[in-house]
């Protein structure tokens, strides 16, 4: 069992039924246990700064939800990075 602090128990989170979740994950992406995780959502925003993780995170994602939008920003003219915004929405199951 997971000990919570005070002020997450206060929060009563078990109450609430998410439905979207929101990541921003370091250059490296995330990991494969976590893209299952984030599979469990209705909707999915990823906020990437690494163009080649992202694929590699969408290439599992995309298993389990589809792209609605997608959004890249250049807010680093004359470099290499570059931002991108992603909405995920689950797949139907017919």
């Amino acid at each position: 069992m997971k000990k919570a602090g005070q002020r997450v128990a206060e929060m009563a989170l078990e109450e609430y039924a998410f439905s979207t979740v929101l990541v921003d994950p370091p250059r490296a992406g995330l990991d494969e246990q976590s893209c299952e995780q984030l599979s469990e959502y209705a909707q999915i925003v990823y906020i990437s700064c690494n163009p080649a993780t992202l694929a590699e995170n969408l290439t599992i994602l995309t298993h389990t939800h589809r792209i609605e939008r997608f959004a890249l920003f250049d807010q680093f003219p004359f470099t290499d990075h570059c931002e991108c915004g992603v909405l995920l929405t689950r797949r139907v199951v017919e």
